[in-house]
């Protein structure tokens, strides 16, 4: 009985001993495995990096756990220059990937980025997703670890392109960035690379040429580049206009097109490209100064009287008809001379003219033996019949002709001005285009010279502000003869329902240039 007592409770003993030893066993063979793993993802981090571009100085490392990558790098196990190093593991239960920039067994960049990808030397594309106002949202940003410089986009992708240049791209555009510059280069549609040397951004109807460096080797947008053989390239430049307001405000600046016409709507113009496109240019111009001015009524120069008034001056005149009215007097003709009388029949101006014109300044030109001269109301003779064209005066002042020159004389018949004139010609304004030797000049209402004929061309918008041209260039000079805008223009359009001057840069012809070949 003892006996087996003692056997139960030593089979007892054994088989609690057994469990014992395999739970030991399990611990040790488990902790083993689990060594073996992390040895193996160490050896598998540091000799097979996942290489999603492959470089003698970067690897692409994935770890499982955030213990891995600390043991790896406290025992400085990296071996390139630089480690892009991915984590993968979960947070409740999802997966997620957490990716940093390890240098020199230092870590650069926490784990905060969702992929970081080597681009050039010491740079690298990061791109982080994060929500922000119940937005997913995607930030990307260039890294420059030796200035520890980052860089950061609003965009929707960027692509790295070559030597420091990425492409970066937005919901509604995109363009090329160079991270040594800083400089960014103009939005384009479409991008070309031409013969290795050149990138062709292309927007709409427009392309500009880029060197190697993203800078513009064409100064200007041009329609088509022609490659005619290895080394020689020609560009089609667009045509370059600014507009002007009548009183000097420059309110558009190379706008480019092939030709440009004037819209009958305010402040629109028509612009038409590439011989076939059409495009049309608004502009909101706030104008206060614009009034609407009723047409001045037009007078009738038939004077009408009644029978007995008619029949009254008849009988006391006795002139052989009677014409218009002037200033409340009466032109009448008498054997074959002109006078002016009153409405009653008091004579005025006797009748003793070839002819006689009507007041102006109260001042008529009369004939008198084949030339022309003025009188006043006083029947004063102020000018003596000398001329062979005399108009009327305006604010003091008469253009008049001897045959040979034309002048601006005063009522005391006085020449205005210090020189003369081969012709004239009265502007919209009142004012006068004055010729001298086939040149331009103005001259005010009044017959003093506002700008001497020295040039080739002038208009008068019926402002302060002239068009002049000089050296077949188009410029703009003030009434004070200042020069607004020197003759940098090739052609112009005077816009008269928006009082605007349309002036054309110089026509640029194609643009030839040639690359030395290798």
């Amino acid at each position: 009985m003892i006996c087996l007592i003692w056997t139960s409770n030593l089979n007892t003993c054994v088989i609690k001993s057994k469990k014992l030893i395999f739970t030991l066993f399990f611990c040790i063979a488990t902790l083993l495995v689990t060594s073996a793993q992390d040895t193996s993802t160490t050896v598998s981090a540091t000799k097979n990096p996942i290489a999603a571009n492959t470089s003698p100085t970067v690897s692409y490392l994935h770890f499982n756990s955030d213990s891995v990558f600390n043991r790896v790098l406290q025992n400085k196990l990296f071996t390139r220059t630089y480690s892009v190093v991915s984590i993968l593991d979960t947070l409740a239960g999802v997966p997620r990937k957490r990716t940093g920039l390890v240098q020199a067994n230092k870590l650069i960049l926490p784990f905060e980025s969702d992929s970081i990808q080597h681009t050039f030397k010491d740079e690298f594309i990061c791109r982080t997703s994060f929500f922000a106002r119940k937005k997913y949202t995607v930030l990307y940003s260039i890294y420059q670890s030796t200035s520890a410089y980052r860089t950061q986009f609003k965009a929707n992708h960027i692509d790295y392109l070559e030597n420091n240049l990425y492409i970066v791209q937005s919901a509604t555009s995109k363009y090329i960035y160079n991270s040594s510059t800083k400089q960014s280069s103009p939005t384009f549609d479409h991008i070309q690379k031409i013969d290795t040397l050149f990138y062709q951004l292309t927007t709409a109807d427009e392309s500009i040429l880029l060197d190697r460096a993203a800078k513009p080797f064409i100064s200007s947008p041009y329609k088509e580049l022609f490659h005619s053989n290895d080394s020689v390239y020609n560009a089609v430049l667009f045509n370059e206009w600014d507009i002007y307001k009548n009183t000097g405000e420059k309110i558009l600046s190379n706008l480019r097109c092939d030709s440009i016409k004037p819209s009958k709507r305010f402040s629109r113009w028509n612009l038409f490209r590439n011989g076939n496109s059409y495009y049309r240019w608004d502009l909101t111009i706030e104008d206060t100064t614009q009034k609407i001015h009723s047409a001045t009524k037009n007078f009738s120069t038939q004077f009408n009287i009644s029978k007995f008034s008619y029949d009254t001056i008849k009988l006391t005149l006795k002139f052989d008809s009677a014409y218009y009215q002037s200033d409340n007097w009466l032109m009448y003709k008498k054997a074959g001379a002109y006078g002016y009388c009153d409405t009653i029949g008091n004579v005025k101006i006797s009748h003793q003219y070839d002819t006689i014109t009507a007041w102006h300044n109260n001042m008529a030109a009369i004939r008198f033996k084949n030339k022309w001269g003025y009188i006043n109301k006083r029947e004063e003779m102020t000018v003596q019949p000398y001329y062979k064209i005399a108009l009327p005066f305006y604010n003091g002042a008469a253009a008049v002709f001897d045959g040979k020159r034309w002048m601006f004389i005063s009522k005391d018949g006085k020449n205005i001005n210090s020189i003369t004139f081969d012709s004239i010609q009265q502007t919209s304004s009142g004012r006068w285009y004055i010729f001298n030797k086939g040149l331009y000049g103005l001259c005010e209402t009044n017959g003093r010279e506002l700008i001497p004929p020295i040039y080739e061309y002038l208009l008068d918008g019926n402002s302060d502000l002239f068009v002049f041209r000089k050296d077949s260039l188009y410029g703009l000079i003030e009434k004070d003869r200042t020069i607004r805008c020197k003759p940098t223009y090739d052609q112009f359009i005077y816009d008269t329902a928006n009082a605007c001057y349309l002036l054309k840069h110089i026509s640029q012809s194609s643009l030839l240039f040639i690359l030395p070949t290798r």
